[in-house]
């Protein structure tokens, strides 16, 4: 089916300055781009009926959403935009959120799948500070890391307005976990929080849960595919206990074991009103078998004590400076990263796909091993454990295939490590090309499967 274009946006942009009776817009999944972005954001600037207007997957970027952002400054009736799967950075996000700051009647803002860094996420966080009518927010895979997080736990202490915000699938860890904990100890309007597919640990958990002790409004928690064990669980089933707001709480596909699952089934005799999932716990090895990422002051002080020679106080050296090529055959064998591309997957089913990494830019950049993990949900499943392994160029060109068998089993943990020695291609791998794992013919009874690319940089 023919997708709609910057033509065919401005022909709606034209209809709509004479229409009286149209309320909803819906251009999902087309190509108006930001040409097309504009002209429908000038028409808005006098229509005066539409109140919910869905642009997602039209590939916008910063200039769109910054003409969209400029109309939401004058126009008083649209109340729901949806922006998700866009192409806006700090530019689009800041124009946004000065447009938040004097809007009057938006009140859902959908920006997920975008590309939001610090800056952007910072301000988007001083408008919610002033902002008194939005009270959904969809963040989720905007943001990246607990920094941006951070801010926004920094504007929920003093907002009043916002009930339904969706971090999910953002790279929070412990420290963004423990920011929007401090907050849920003061806010009293958020109702619906969603933490999915972050990195969220026992720290983060632990923190969550002595918010719940004291907090009052929030009735829905997502934590579901994050990395709590039962240290974790323990503290929320003890929160439970006094909280009496939540009645849902997710805790599918995180770390949990028997003891944790005890702790919850106790607390959830105590406190009937609250559904609690638990189910498809991973492994926890499957988050503790990847190499240590060392920082480059780690590289250039170890470097340094190999060339020249190890100093102790009173003594003689007792390791001899090595030349530099021999220091650097040594580092190069040594077992750390210093940066990572990731992917992973929780669910399957007919329609699973390949699991994808590309590197990233830098001419400096050398691949130093591929893993490949793979929970299973019954042990009776490791046989299948061979990974389809394809290697593509940046061009999209085969460049090597195989069968890779597991170098680490555990009851139902299977791991393969792809390193040079074996694999030569690894050497060979630069910016751009793509790593690729074929999904297991059984791969309905996997729980979990992971696949990363940990690499150094030469420079």
């Amino acid at each position: 089916m023919p997708r709609i274009g910057v033509a065919e946006a401005q022909a709606i942009a034209e209809a709509l300055k004479e229409n009286t009776t149209l309320t909803w817009l819906d251009l999902q999944r087309n190509q108006i781009g930001d040409a097309g972005a504009q002209v429908i954001a000038e028409v808005l600037k006098v229509n005066t009926t539409l109140t919910w207007l869905r642009l997602s997957d039209n590939q916008i970027g910063d200039i769109g959403a910054q003409a969209i952002a400029e109309t939401l400054k004058v126009n008083s009736t649209v109340t729901d935009v949806d922006l998700n799967s866009s192409l806006i950075g700090d530019a689009g996000a800041q124009a946004i959120a000065e447009a938040l700051k004097v809007n009057k009647t938006l009140t859902a803002l959908q920006l997920q799948l975008n590309r939001i860094d610090l800056a952007g996420a910072r301000a988007i966080a001083e408008a919610l500070k002033v902002n008194t009518t939005v009270t959904r927010l969809y963040l989720n895979s905007s943001l990246t890391g607990d920094a941006g997080v951070q801010a926004i736990a920094e504007a929920l202490r003093v907002n009043k307005t916002l009930s339904c915000l969706n971090l999910d699938f953002n790279q929070i860890g412990d420290g963004g976990a423990w920011a929007i904990a401090e907050a849920l100890k003061v806010n009293t309007a958020l109702t619906a929080l969603l933490m999915e597919l972050n990195q969220l640990g026992d720290a983060g958990a632990q923190a969550i849960a002595e918010a719940l002790k004291v907090n009052t409004t929030l009735t829905s928690l997502r934590l579901e595919f994050n990395q709590i064990g039962d240290a974790g669980a323990c503290a929320i089933a003890a929160a439970l206990k006094a909280n009496k707001t939540v009645t849902l709480l997710d805790l599918t596909s995180n770390c949990i074991g028997n003891l944790g699952s005890q702790a919850i089934d106790a607390a959830r005799k105590r406190n009937c009103g609250c559904e609690v999932l638990l189910r498809d716990q991973i492994n926890p090895l499957a988050f503790s078998l990847l190499p240590r990422l060392a920082s480059a002051e780690d590289f250039q002080e170890v470097f340094g004590v190999l060339t020249s020679g190890l100093e102790l106080q009173n003594q003689p050296p007792s390791l001899p400076a090595l030349p530099t090529e021999i220091a650097e055959l040594i580092m190069d064998k040594a077992h750390y990263w210093q940066g990572v591309q990731k992917t992973y997957r929780w669910w399957f089913d007919e329609t699973t796909s390949s699991l994808k990494v590309t590197l990233p830019q830098g001419d400096s950049i050398r691949v130093k091993a591929i893993q490949v993990l793979r929970d299973w949900k019954r042990p009776n499943n490791i046989g299948d454990c061979a990974f389809d392994l394809t290697v593509r160029d940046e061009k999209g060109a085969v460049q090597y295939e195989c069968a890779v068998h597991p170098t680490f089993v555990n009851r139902n943990l299977a791991l393969a490590t792809i390193g040079s020695a074996s694999h030569p291609i690894v050497r060979q791998m630069r910016e751009g090309w793509q790593v690729q794992v074929q999904p297991s013919t059984f791969a309905h009874e996997l729980l979990f499967e992971s696949l990363y690319v940990g690499y150094v940089d030469r420079q």
